[in-house]
C-alpha cells in the first residue's frame, strides 16, 4: 500500500474524482493529509487537492477541510468533519460520524448519520436511511425506510417509498407523500403529513399554529389531555376517546377541542381515525426496541398459572393411561410429569421475576409497585427407559393418545 503526505493549511478543499473502492475519511489535528492506497493520483493546487484511486482509498485530513466526492463504487465512511461535504454518487453504504453539512445526491445503498451539527440533504436514497442527532433534513425520494430521531431543524420528506418514523423533531415536519406507514412523536414544530397510503400514527401533543394529516387508511393518535388541541377530524370511522369540549359531530366528522390554546389540528382518512389519551413522557422512557411491560399483569401468580394449565394437560393424559396401561404405570407417569411441571413452573417464576424487575425500573416513576415472586429450586433430570418409551409409542400407534401427547410424555421422562 502506497502513502503521501501533504501538508496544506487548516482548510483544505479535498475533491475525489473516482474512487474504485471504499472510502475512508478521517480527521486529525495536523494541518496536512495524509493519503494510503494501492493506486492513486494527486493533483495539487492552492489550498485544494484532487485525488483519483482506482481502488479504496484511507485519508485522514485537517478537522476544517471540505470534502466534494463525485463518484465511489464503494461505501463511504466519514468522520467528524467541520467543513461542508458534497457526494455526488456512491454506490456502497454512506457513514457519518459527526460533521457539519451534508449534500448527497445519489446513494445506491443505505444511509447512516450521527451527531451532524448542520443540514444533511439527499436528493436520492435508493436504501434505508437511519439518522441520529442532526440539523435539519430534506429528502427528495427513498426508497427504502427511513428513522429519524433528535433532529434541532426542519425535516422535509417529498417522496417515501417505505416507513417513515420522525422522533423528537425541534423544527416543523413536511412529507409530501409517502407510500407506506408514517410514526410521529414529540415534534416541536409544524406538522404538514399529506399523501400517505398507509397509516399515521401520532404521539404526543403538537404546538401551537395549524396543523393537517392526512392518510389513506387509518389516522392513530395519543393525545396528552392536558396539551390543549382544537380538532376537526373526517374519516368514514371515528373513535373517540378524548374528553372533548363543545363536541359536535356531523357526517364523517368531529368537531371539538381540548382546553384553551392555538393548537388547530386537521385529521382527514378514508380509513379509521381513533383519538386516544396519551402523556407526554420523558423519551428515555419509551423506545421502539425496550420492553414495556404492562404492570397489571400478575407476576405473583405467574407460576401457578402455568401449574394449574399444566395439571390439566396431565390429568387428560392419565385417564387414558390408566384405563390402558393399569393404575401403577400410571402413577410413576404422573410422578414424572409433575416434577416436570416443576421445574416449567420454576423456570417461568424466574422469568417472570426477571421481567417484572425489569419493567419495575422502567415505570418506577409511575409509581407501581408488583409483589416479588420466589422461583423454586430446579431437580436433577432423569432419564426414561427404554420399556416407558415403547409403550408410549404403542398407544400413539393404537390410536390412544395423540402424537402431540405422546411428545409431551417422551419430554417429560426425560427430564
Amino acid at each position: 500500500m502506497n502513502q503521501e503526505k501533504i501538508f496544506t493549511g487548516k482548510a483544505p478543499h479535498i475533491s475525489i474524482a473516482d474512487c474504485n473502492g471504499e472510502l475512508v475519511v478521517r480527521t486529525w489535528a495536523e494541518t496536512a493529509v495524509s493519503i494510503k492506497g494501492e493506486s492513486f493520483d494527486i493533483t495539487e493546487g492552492e489550498e485544494k487537492l484532487s485525488i483519483s484511486s482506482q481502488r479504496a482509498l484511507k485519508l485522514t485530513v485537517p478537522i476544517q477541510s471540505s470534502l466534494s466526492v463525485s463518484y465511489v463504487n464503494g461505501d463511504v465512511a466519514l468522520k467528524l468533519l467541520e467543513g461542508d461535504v458534497s457526494l455526488v454518487e456512491v454506490n456502497g453504504d454512506v457513514i457519518l460520524r459527526g460533521g457539519s453539512n451534508v449534500h448527497i445526491q445519489t446513494l445506491n445503498a443505505d444511509l447512516s448519520a450521527k451527531n451532524l451539527d448542520g443540514d444533511l440533504t439527499v436528493d436520492l436514497i435508493n436504501g434505508d436511511a437511519s439518522l441520529r442527532n442532526i440539523g435539519g433534513l430534506t429528502v427528495q425520494t427513498i426508497q427504502g425506510d427511513l428513522s429519524v430521531r433528535n433532529a434541532n431543524g426542519d425535516v422535509q420528506l417529498h417522496q417515501a417509498h417505505g416507513d417513515v418514523g420522525l422522533r423528537t423533531v425541534n423544527g416543523n415536519v413536511t412529507i409530501e407523500n409517502g407510500q407506506r406507514d408514517v410514526n410521529l412523536r414529540n415534534l416541536g414544530g409544524i406538522a404538514s403529513v399529506q399523501g400517505i397510503q398507509g397509516d399515521i400514527r401520532l404521539y404526543g401533543g403538537l404546538s401551537q399554529g395549524d396543523h393537517a394529516l392526512a392518510a389513506e387508511r387509518d389516522i392513530i393518535v395519543r393525545w396528552p389531555i392536558t396539551s390543549p388541541m382544537n380538532l376537526t377530524a373526517t374519516a368514514p370511522t371515528i373513535k373517540n376517546r378524548l374528553p372533548l369540549e363543545k363536541e359536535t359531530e356531523m357526517e364523517n366528522t368531529l368537531i371539538g377541542r381540548l382546553g384553551d390554546g392555538e393548537t388547530n389540528v386537521s385529521l382527514t382518512a378514508n380509513g379509521r381515525i381513533i383519538l386516544k389519551e396519551g402523556d407526554i413522557v420523558n423519551p428515555k422512557w419509551h423506545d421502539a426496541t425496550t420492553f414495556e411491560a404492562d404492570l397489571d399483569f400478575d407476576f405473583a401468580n405467574f407460576g401457578s398459572q402455568i401449574t394449574q394449565q399444566l395439571n390439566e394437560q396431565v390429568a387428560q393424559i392419565s385417564q387414558k393411561l390408566e384405563t390402558t396401561l393399569g393404575p401403577e404405570f400410571t402413577q410413576r407417569m404422573a410422578e414424572k410429569i409433575t416434577k416436570k411441571v416443576e421445574m416449567a413452573t420454576a423456570r417461568a417464576e424466574k422469568a417472570a421475576e426477571r421481567a417484572r424487575q425489569r419493567a419495575e425500573r422502567q415505570q418506577r416513576h409511575r409509581g407501581v409497585r408488583v409483589t416479588r415472586t420466589v422461583s423454586q429450586a430446579q431437580e436433577p433430570k432423569e432419564k426414561a427407559s427404554s420399556e416407558e418409551q415403547l409403550k408410549i409409542l404403542k398407544m400413539v400407534e393404537q390410536g390412544i393418545i395423540s402424537p402431540a401427547e405422546a411428545a409431551t410424555l417422551l419430554e417429560a421422562l426425560e427430564k
